[in-house]
């Protein structure tokens, strides 16, 4: 039986105290036929060195200045040969058979966009925070209410044979481009749930998502704005709460009383 190839790239920058974690989640999968890229932004601290340390079991790795974490995702996507591909942020984590369960599923239907399942929630010490979540969603559900608690990234495999575009996601955007890469898939083509544990997602307070959930609550209103064309009125209300929130100040750690 043929064994697809597999692709997963780790775009990473300063986050040494996890990346070697995320490695090894990657290395020790179950499945074997999986090409791992790592694609570091010049990081200053031990990053280079944890990469270096593995470096003869990957198929490809930098560690030099880019654009940020998307263009560092698309300089990934050039190099990368799989079928389905993902991608983990150097924090987060894999389960040790969650290619084998994809590839399952992929080699009974190969028509799906996506393929995903149950992601954990967990600390910065590894800690878990919250059991698996995950649900069978669609595209307009998606575009209404986003992504959460339906669908994490991490736990997300992307069929390559519709990835129908130049890029893999789209570096105009800071934040939301898991997001935007997830409408453009689910948009035109059925997505598939797995009911088993894929992934584990690391909140912690140096991370992106909890730096900036104003600015990427934002991007992601512009994406439902320009995929939810039907709740056009709903979205702008949604605009209008979220400025009523700046504006009074009831915003704490970041996140608006929304």
């Amino acid at each position: 039986m043929s064994q697809p190839l597999v692709s997963i790239i780790t775009p990473s920058f300063n986050q040494g105290n996890w990346l070697e974690e995320t490695i090894l989640s990657v290395l020790n999968q179950t499945y074997p036929n999986i090409e791992y890229i790592i694609i570091d932004g010049g990081s200053t601290d031990n990053s280079k060195e944890i990469i270096e340390k593995y470096a003869h079991r990957l198929s490809y790795w930098q560690s030099k200045q880019d654009g940020g974490q998307a263009d560092a995702l698309n300089i990934g996507f050039k190099k990368a040969k799989g079928e389905l591909i993902a991608y983990l942020n150097a924090d987060d984590l894999l389960e040790p058979n969650a290619v084998e369960g994809i590839i399952h599923a992929y080699e009974v239907n190969q028509e799906f966009s996506i393929y995903y399942g149950k992601c954990k929630t967990i600390d910065a010490s590894g800690k878990l925070l919250e059991e698996g979540n995950g649900n069978q969603v669609y595209f307009d559900a998606l575009a209404k209410d986003g992504m959460l608690p339906n669908m994490y990234q991490p736990a997300c495999f992307f069929n390559r044979a519709y990835l129908n575009r130049d890029t893999f996601v789209d570096s105009s955007l800071q934040y939301a481009f898991d997001y935007e890469l997830i409408l453009f898939l689910s948009k035109t083509k059925s997505i598939l749930f797995l009911n088993r544990n894929v992934a584990s997602y690391r909140v912690h307070t140096s991370s992106k998502s909890y730096l900036y959930k104003i600015d990427a609550y934002k991007e992601k209103l512009s994406l439902q704005e320009k995929y939810d064309t039907k709740n056009f009125l709903f979205i702008k209300w949604k605009r209008l709460k979220l400025a009523v929130a700046e504006k009074t100040g009831k915003i704490s750690n970041g996140k608006a009383a929304l």
